[in-house]
């Protein structure tokens, strides 16, 4: 018995060098890749970053909206759908029309009507003022049609009902 208990330390040493070995060759193999991203997931180290991107230059726009509209048509699930929503509006750009209504096919695709709405909700608080949410509007009219997809404003207000009960008097 007591030859185990003195074997037992060994062991787990001996165990413990074989995750460390491993751990540190993955990290070496994660150092580089674009913009200093992971290697280990191929999607994140393809976007489009703003910090990457010139804004004045119509080539990085034309390669940010090509990426963008290329990502919705290919969206397969809700995650990637709203996480690519997220990195659109996160930049300083308002994006282009193309883009919100790919992005608008893909929340439809997906059955995620309130996504499509609070697409046009971000789209309004990202346009610089009412006038340029406006052309957006304009613009994306016959697709908001086609997908059924209305404003927030268009909902309405609606006032919640609650049931009393004999402590809420």
């Amino acid at each position: 018995m007591s030859r185990l208990f003195r074997l037992a330390p060994v062991l787990s040493r001996a165990m413990a060098v074989r995750p460390i070995v491993a751990r540190s060759a993955a990290i070496r193999s994660m150092a580089g890749g674009p913009a200093s991203h992971s290697n280990l997931d191929a999607t994140i180290a393809n976007y489009p970053t703003a910090h990457d991107l010139d804004p004045t230059s119509k080539n990085d726009y034309d390669k940010y909206v090509t990426y963008w509209c290329k990502h919705f048509q290919t969206v397969e699930d809700d995650f990637e759908l709203e996480r690519g929503l997220n990195h659109i509006f996160a930049t300083d750009w308002v994006p282009s029309v193309e883009v919100i209504g790919d992005a608008l096919r893909a929340a439809r695709a997906q059955n995620s009507f309130a996504t499509a709405v609070r697409t046009l909700e971000a789209l309004k608080s990202k346009a610089h003022n009412e006038k340029q949410y406006q052309q957006y509007i304009d613009a994306l009219k016959p697709l908001l049609t086609e997908l059924g997809i209305p404003e927030k404003k268009d909902l309405g207000t609606f006032e919640f009902v609650r049931e009393k009960r004999w402590w809420m008097e």
